[in-house]
C-alpha cells in the first residue's frame, strides 16, 4: 500500500490544484455576493466575510429589474432548447438515414463547418437582417438566432448516435402500418433519451448564459435576459460588484438545478454522439 501512496501523492496533489482553480471563481463570487461593498473595496476583497449581508440580493434584483429579466431568460431557453431539440433531432435523423445520397451527405459537413464560424463575422449583417425584419428586440428573434448559431454542434450530435440506432426496428414498424412520422416519433426518438439529455443541457447552458447575441439582439430594458440587465451594475464611472455578484449567483441557480439533475446523461450523450459517429 505504501508504494501505491507515494506514486498517487503527485497525482492527487495536482486534482487537488485543478480542484482549487475551477472552484476560485464561484469562491470570489460568493465572498463578493455576501460582503458589504465598503468591505470588498477598503479591505482584503478575497477575505472571508465577518458579516453577511443578505440586502445585496434584495437591492440587486430592484436595480437590474432581475425578475423580468429572469423571466425573459427562461422564456428564450425553453423555447430555444425545445425548437433545437425537434429541428436538430429531425434534420440528423434525415441526414443519417440518407446518407448514400450526396445531398444530404453533404449538408451534415456544412452544419459541421458552421460549428467554425464565429458570431462576430456575422454580427453586422445579421443587425442589418433583424432591422429590416423587424426581429430586433424582440425575444423571438433573439431565440431564433440562438437556436441557428447552435445548430450545428446539436445536429452533429445527433447524427452520432441515429447512426446506432437499428434500422431493423423502423423497418418492423413500417410492416407494421406506421408512416415516416410516426416511425420517427414513436420508435426511433424515445430511444434518443441520453444524446436529447445532453442537447438539452448545452442549449439551456447557451441560450440562459449567451451575452453576445443578447447584447446585439435585444438592447431594450423590457426584452433584456439575466446576462445583458448585470451591466445595470458596471458604469463608467462607479461600479457595484457586490451587487453584480449577488445577480450572478442568482442566475446561476437554475442552471445548477439542471445539471445537477441530468449530469449523468451528458458524458453518456457526447460519448455515443460524437465517438460512434
Amino acid at each position: 500500500m505504501k508504494p501505491d501512496r507515494k506514486v498517487n501523492l503527485p497525482l492527487s496533489i495536482l486534482m487537488w490544484l485543478i480542484v482549487a482553480v475551477f472552484a476560485m471563481p464561484f469562491y470570489i463570487l460568493i465572498v463578493y455576493a455576501v460582503k458589504p461593498r465598503e468591505a470588498t473595496m477598503l479591505k482584503n476583497p478575497l477575505s472571508l466575510p465577518t458579516s453577511l449581508c443578505w440586502e445585496n440580493f434584495t437591492e440587486a434584483i430592484e436595480k437590474s429589474k432581475f425578475t423580468l429579466a429572469f423571466c425573459n431568460s427562461l422564456i428564450a431557453t425553453i423555447c430555444g432548447t425545445l425548437l433545437l431539440v425537434i429541428v436538430c433531432s429531425m434534420a440528423a435523423y434525415v441526414i443519417v438515414r440518407r446518407e448514400r445520397s450526396r445531398f444530404y451527405n453533404a449538408w451534415q459537413y456544412i452544419f459541421l463547418a458552421a460549428v467554425m464560424l464565429p458570431f462576430q463575422t456575422a454580427m453586422f449583417p445579421l443587425y442589418k437582417n433583424l432591422v429590416n425584419l423587424h426581429m430586433l428586440n424582440t425575444l423571438w428573434g433573439y431565440v431564433l438566432v440562438s437556436v441557428g448559431f447552435q445548430l450545428g454542434f446539436n445536429i452533429f450530435l445527433y447524427c452520432g448516435f441515429i447512426k446506432t440506432v437499428p434500422l431493423e426496428l423502423e423497418e418492423a414498424a413500417q410492416i407494421d402500418g406506421c408512416n415516416a412520422y410516426g416511425t420517427y416519433f414513436k420508435i426511433v426518438f424515445p430511444l434518443l433519451k441520453p444524446i436529447t439529455m445532453t442537447v438539452v443541457v448545452l442549449a439551456a447552458l447557451g441560450i440562459w448564459n449567451d451575452y453576445q447575441i443578447a447584447l446585439v439582439v435585444i438592447m431594450k430594458d423590457n426584452v433584456r435576459t439575466l446576462p445583458v440587465a448585470q451591466q445595470a451594475f458596471i458604469g463608467q464611472q462607479i461600479s457595484y460588484h457586490n451587487l453584480a455578484a449577488a445577480a450572478c449567483l442568482l442566475s446561476i441557480i437554475p442552471m445548477f438545478l439542471l445539471f445537477l439533475f441530468l449530469q449523468k446523461f451528458i458524458v453518456k450523450g457526447i460519448a455515443a454522439g460524437a465517438v460512434k459517429g
